[in-house]
Formats: structure tokens, C-alpha cells, sequence
């Protein structure tokens, strides 16, 4: 009674939808899992930049072996070992830290695209994979029933040569479309092993035993091929991420330019052990300061640096364009395959019908000998074809 509960609950499991198994290969795909840590690691880069606006403190602990040109007395030494509490803020810098910031928010949102971009095309990768699926598994039953019926005349135009009642170059003509019917029939199950083979890397397991046929290929699109460019520059996130390396690049450049720039700190040090002059006071040391540090020459660092920039700048801007043009040409083609693929399906599916109805009536006319061997063979071929 057990075994036959578990089977029953077993055999009452849900099957599988193309929805779910979509979700499945997104979420276990490496690629996919790449990019969004490249996501994750642009927002906490941000989170490192925007900690400059906040005060750092550190313990700064020294030795010192100096030599001593007069020997102290009354307590006065300087002390060998000194540790110090050094609180330090940023006041101006420029701009660079708030520049820098903007720059990982625009870094940010272009990993967020491309984590997007990988997702889409990791999909669009197991949606082929999933109808190539679906259509070498028919095609596959196709070859085994031309081989069931190819099998069949054979058999049966051996049985009329052993009888005497058909010549025997019937008979090689059969054994030759047997032989095309096999080779027909490898080629397909070929074919389905291998496109299994690809959803099992898509997927990560093997593809069930039943698949859900798709049904997105009826649903609408827009009016016109205008209309359909328009929504893809809206929404292509490789488009997208190359518009927001531009604002980055033009961010770093700002951030690049604040080395022109005084930079302004403001700083404080406490005293933790004995003072300079040997006391034991703690307030002897303690000081508060304001720094300016105003770079006059670097060796044009500088000013190469903000070129660099201006380059990659540029190089970004050919980027967006190239996926401009790209996308322009992939939506176009696009477009203009489903209108002619809906108009082929129609002749497609009158001239199977056609031939269909015309395999029919071939065999037939063949039993009472109106139709040649050849012409039912032919038939039989351009009905699998």
C-alpha cells in the first residue's frame, strides 16, 4: 500500500511550464550569476566612494631612537614609544568624492543592464533551445513513422517479387528509399540528442519527458516597424548600459579634473601617552589643525589622466552607437521574419494538406496498379520532406 501512494503521488505531480523552467535556467545560469555580482559589487563600490564624505580615525603608534646631543634631566626625555588618536575630516576636495559617487550610481545602473541584457539573452538562448526541443522530438516521430511506411512497401513488394507478380528493380527501388528512410531517421534522433544536450547546459538537467508548447509566437506586435524601434530604444538595456557608461565617463572626468583643485582637511590629534616635553600631561601634544594641499606640478599625470578619460569617453559614445545601429538592424530583421513566416505557415500548412490528401489517393491507385512504385515512393518522400 505504500509503494502505491508513493506512485500515485508521484504520478499527480504538476508538470513542468515553460514559465517555470525559464525561472530555473535564469536563476542557475553562471553567466547570469556573474553579472549580478558584478551588480552587487558596483552598489558597494558606490557605498566605498560616498564613505569619503565621512571622518576616519585611526591610532597612530611610534618609536622613536633618537640620538641624544645633551643628556635630559628632571623628567624632560622624550619618550621612546608614543601613541596618538588622529581624527581626520575632508572639507573640499575638489568635488572628486561627490563626482565619484555619481559616477558608481551611473556604474551601477550600467551593470543593472547588462545583468539584464544576460538575462535576456540567456533566455532567448533556451527558448531556441526549448523549440528545437519541441520540433526535433516531431520531427524524430516523423522519421520513425516515413521509416514504418517505407518499411511497409518494402515488405510488401518483396512479397509481390517472391510471388512473381513485380520485378525485382521494384524492389531495389524500395530497398534503396528504405535505406534514405533510416539514414533519415539517424539524422533526427542525431539531431534531438544534440539539442538536448544544449537545453541540458541551458537548464541544468535533462529536459522532461513532456514540454509545454509555447504559445507566445500569437501574441500581438506593434503596428508598424516604427513603432516596434521606438519601443526597442526604450527598453534595449544594451543601449541603456552604454548610455549610462557615458554619464560615468563624463562623472570621472569631473572627478579627474578636481586634481586641479586645493584639497582642505581638517585634522585632530589627541595625545595617548606622555607628551613632548616629557610631562605627564596629555594636553601638551593635543593640537587641532586645517591642511590645504595644492598639487602645483605632477609631471602633466594631470593632464594625461583627464585625456585618458576623454578617450574612454569617447569610445563609449561608439558604443552606443554601434548599439543603436544594432538594434536597429536586429528589430528590423526581426519584424519583418514574423510577417513572413505568418504568411508562409499558411502555404506551408495548404501544401502539406495537399500532399497529404494526394499520399492518399496515390496508395490506392498503387493497389489496383494506376500508380507506379516511383510515384508512391516520391510521394511518400515529399509528404516526410
Amino acid at each position: 500500500m505504500t509503494a502505491l501512494h508513493v506512485s500515485s503521488g508521484s504520478a499527480a505531480q504538476p508538470m513542468l511550464t515553460l514559465k517555470d523552467m525559464v525561472e530555473k535556467t535564469i536563476t542557475s545560469n553562471p553567466e547570469v550569476q556573474l553579472r549580478y555580482h558584478k551588480f552587487l559589487e558596483a552598489g558597494y563600490e558606490q557605498d566605498v566612494a560616498r564613505g569619503n564624505f565621512l571622518p576616519d580615525a585611526n591610532i597612530v603608534s611610534t618609536y622613536r631612537n633618537q640620538e641624544e646631543m645633551v643628556k635630559s634631566s628632571g623628567g624632560t626625555a622624550i619618550p621612546r614609544m608614543n601613541n596618538e588618536l588622529v581624527l581626520r575630516q575632508m572639507i573640499f576636495d575638489g568635488f572628486a568624492t561627490s563626482n565619484d559617487v555619481k559616477r558608481l550610481g551611473h556604474t551601477s545602473r550600467m551593470r543593472y543592464y547588462e545583468l539584464q541584457s544576460a538575462m535576456q539573452s540567456i533566455t532567448l538562448e533556451f527558448l531556441r533551445a526549448y523549440i528545437d526541443a519541441l520540433r526535433y522530438r516531431e520531427l524524430s516521430q516523423f522519421a520513425k513513422d516515413n521509416y514504418v511506411v517505407h518499411k511497409q512497401l518494402y515488405d510488401r513488394i518483396q512479397e509481390r517479387v517472391t510471388a512473381g507478380v513485380a520485378r525485382k528493380v521494384d524492389l531495389e527501388q524500395a530497398g534503396g528509399r528504405l535505406a534514405l528512410a533510416e539514414a533519415n531517421l539517424l539524422t533526427e534522433m542525431t539531431n534531438l540528442h544534440d539539442v538536448t544536450a544544449r537545453m541540458q547546459r541551458l537548464y541544468g538537467d535533462l529536459p522532461p519527458e513532456t514540454l509545454e508548447a509555447p504559445t507566445f509566437f500569437s501574441s500581438g506586435v506593434e503596428a508598424s516597424v516604427v513603432e516596434a524601434l521606438k519601443l526597442a530604444y526604450l527598453q534595449n538595456p544594451d543601449l541603456l548600459s552604454a548610455i549610462e557608461d557615458i554619464q560615468a565617463k563624463e562623472r570621472e572626468i569631473n572627478t579627474n579634473e578636481a586634481r586641479y583643485m586645493p584639497r582642505l582637511d581638517l585634522q585632530a590629534r589627541k595625545n595617548l601617552g606622555t607628551s613632548s616635553d616629557g610631562a605627564n600631561s596629555t594636553a601638551a601634544a593635543d593640537l587641532l589643525e586645517l591642511t590645504m594641499n595644492f598639487n602645483l606640478f605632477n609631471g602633466f599625470s594631470d593632464r594625461n589622466l583627464i585625456k585618458q578619460t576623454a578617450e574612454k569617453l569617447n569610445g563609449s559614445r561608439d558604443q552606443r552607437d554601434k548599439a543603436c545601429v544594432d538594434t536597429r538592424q536586429t528589430v528590423s530583421i526581426a519584424y519583418n521574419d514574423i510577417g513572413q513566416l505568418k504568411e508562409q505557415r499558411v502555404y506551408r500548412e495548404r501544401h502539406t494538406s495537399s500532399i497529404e490528401n494526394a499520399r492518399e489517393a496515390y496508395r490506392k491507385q498503387f493497389d489496383i496498379g494506376q500508380r507506379t512504385l516511383l510515384d508512391l515512393l516520391d510521394t511518400e518522400n515529399e509528404y516526410f520532406q
